[in-house]
């Protein structure tokens, strides 16, 4: 099996990150008896500055056409956006795809938990809900306004007739798509199943907003199509409390755009911060794209000091994507190891190991673990 992979090593840190996923990819492909052909993309906020040549379409069909999966490092924004903004939103990623596992030799800010009971996983829709862009101000007296959406599944117009006689109002809006809810509703019973997870919750706060009632109808509906996945529903200020006192309790949680986003930051300094979160943006139908998610680190550029587990475990994430499970598992058990021994410790870790020598231990510890 061959895989084509469109790698962006992005701005900043990214490229030095990046090699070291590199690293590890090339000798799980070695080992496993696999083939990948990977092919670099300059694009970023300092190949623009440069350049001023922007990513573009003709490169985004390019990699439509070759690629069977993109891999990211950071980036800077562009104009107020970043490149994986774009080709999130170009090849239609409308899942957000987030572990949230402590890992051994990590301290959590919870007291007393262990990795044994910090381990579940964010579904997040991607696309809709209150992150369209779609909102505005109206003046005090009468306002006409037009609003148009078009993102994912989304494509609607609103015409509003707004009379306000208390000075100026600002608004947004919040839309979600039938269409949106199902398809994303349906990875995440589709991950349970396969994962062998055996509970997913459902988190909103259809309560007191009327639009996550059509996310809870999708949800009721796709979650009776699977028998034995237990599934439940829980508001979002319910589901804070729950990951603080007992996160021992989630195997998998699905959300609409926004509560998953603050479940996903939520979980981010749950398991230790953001040097251990990787991200998978998904389209189960066509190219997903991995990446960490923290951000470029622009001043530590080239001084090989940041740890890379987080790029290393988007690989893992890309490789069980691309159906290498058993090289997927490897890598984070690898991880796990490094971690776990201790030898091997970033200055964030209080040690004085470089980038390259903890992407180096990574693979050591994944040959040695290897069959």
């Amino acid at each position: 099996m061959k895989y084509k992979i469109a790698v962006f090593p992005g701005d900043g840190v990214g490229p030095e990150l990046i090699s070291e996923g590199v690293k590890v990819i090339e000798k799980a492909a070695e080992l496993d008896k696999f083939e990948v052909e990977l092919t670099k993309y300059p694009n970023g906020a300092e190949h623009y500055n440069e350049t001023k040549e922007a990513l573009n379409e003709k490169t985004l069909k390019e990699i439509k056409n070759s690629c069977n999966a993109i891999y990211c490092g950071t980036f800077d924004a562009i104009g107020g956006q970043k490149v994986s903004n774009l080709i999130r939103d170009y090849f239609g990623q409308f899942v957000s795809l987030r572990p949230v596992k402590l890992l051994p030799g990590i301290e959590s800010p919870l007291a007393g938990k262990t990795h044994n009971e910090i381990d579940f996983v964010i579904i997040r829709e991607n696309s809709e809900d209150m992150y369209i862009r779609v909102g505005g101000r109206a003046k005090n007296g009468k306002n006409r306004h037009q609003l148009e959406i078009n993102s994912g599944a989304l494509n609607a117009r609103f015409g509003l007739n707004i009379e306000t006689k208390v000075g100026e109002i600002a608004y947004q809006m919040g839309v979600l798509s039938r269409k949106g809810c199902e398809k994303v509703v349906r990875y995440a019973f589709e991950y349970a199943k396969r994962k062998n997870k055996s509970k997913l919750v459902s988190v909103d706060k259809a309560n007191v907003m009327d639009c996550y009632s059509l996310w809870r109808e999708s949800f009721d509906k796709i979650g009776k199509e699977h028998n034995g996945i237990e599934y439940g529903f829980e508001l979002i200020d319910a589901t804070v409390m729950n990951l603080i006192r007992q996160p021992e309790k989630y195997q998998i949680i699905a959300a609409p755009n926004m509560f998953g986003d603050i479940l996903s930051d939520l979980g981010t300094i749950m398991q230790g911060g953001l040097l251990f979160a990787a991200q998978g943006n998904i389209n189960p139908e066509g190219i997903s794209m991995f990446e960490p998610v923290h951000g470029s680190a622009a001043k530590l550029k080239g001084q090989g000091i940041i740890n890379p587990i987080a790029t290393i475990w988007a690989a893992a994430l890309m490789l069980d994507s691309l159906g290498q499970q058993k090289s997927s598992g490897l890598v984070l058990k690898a991880i796990e190891s490094v971690l776990k021994d201790g030898r091997t410790r970033t200055q964030d870790l209080d040690g004085n190991n470089t980038t390259s020598e903890m992407g180096d231990a990574i693979v050591d510890k994944f040959v040695e673990l290897h069959d």
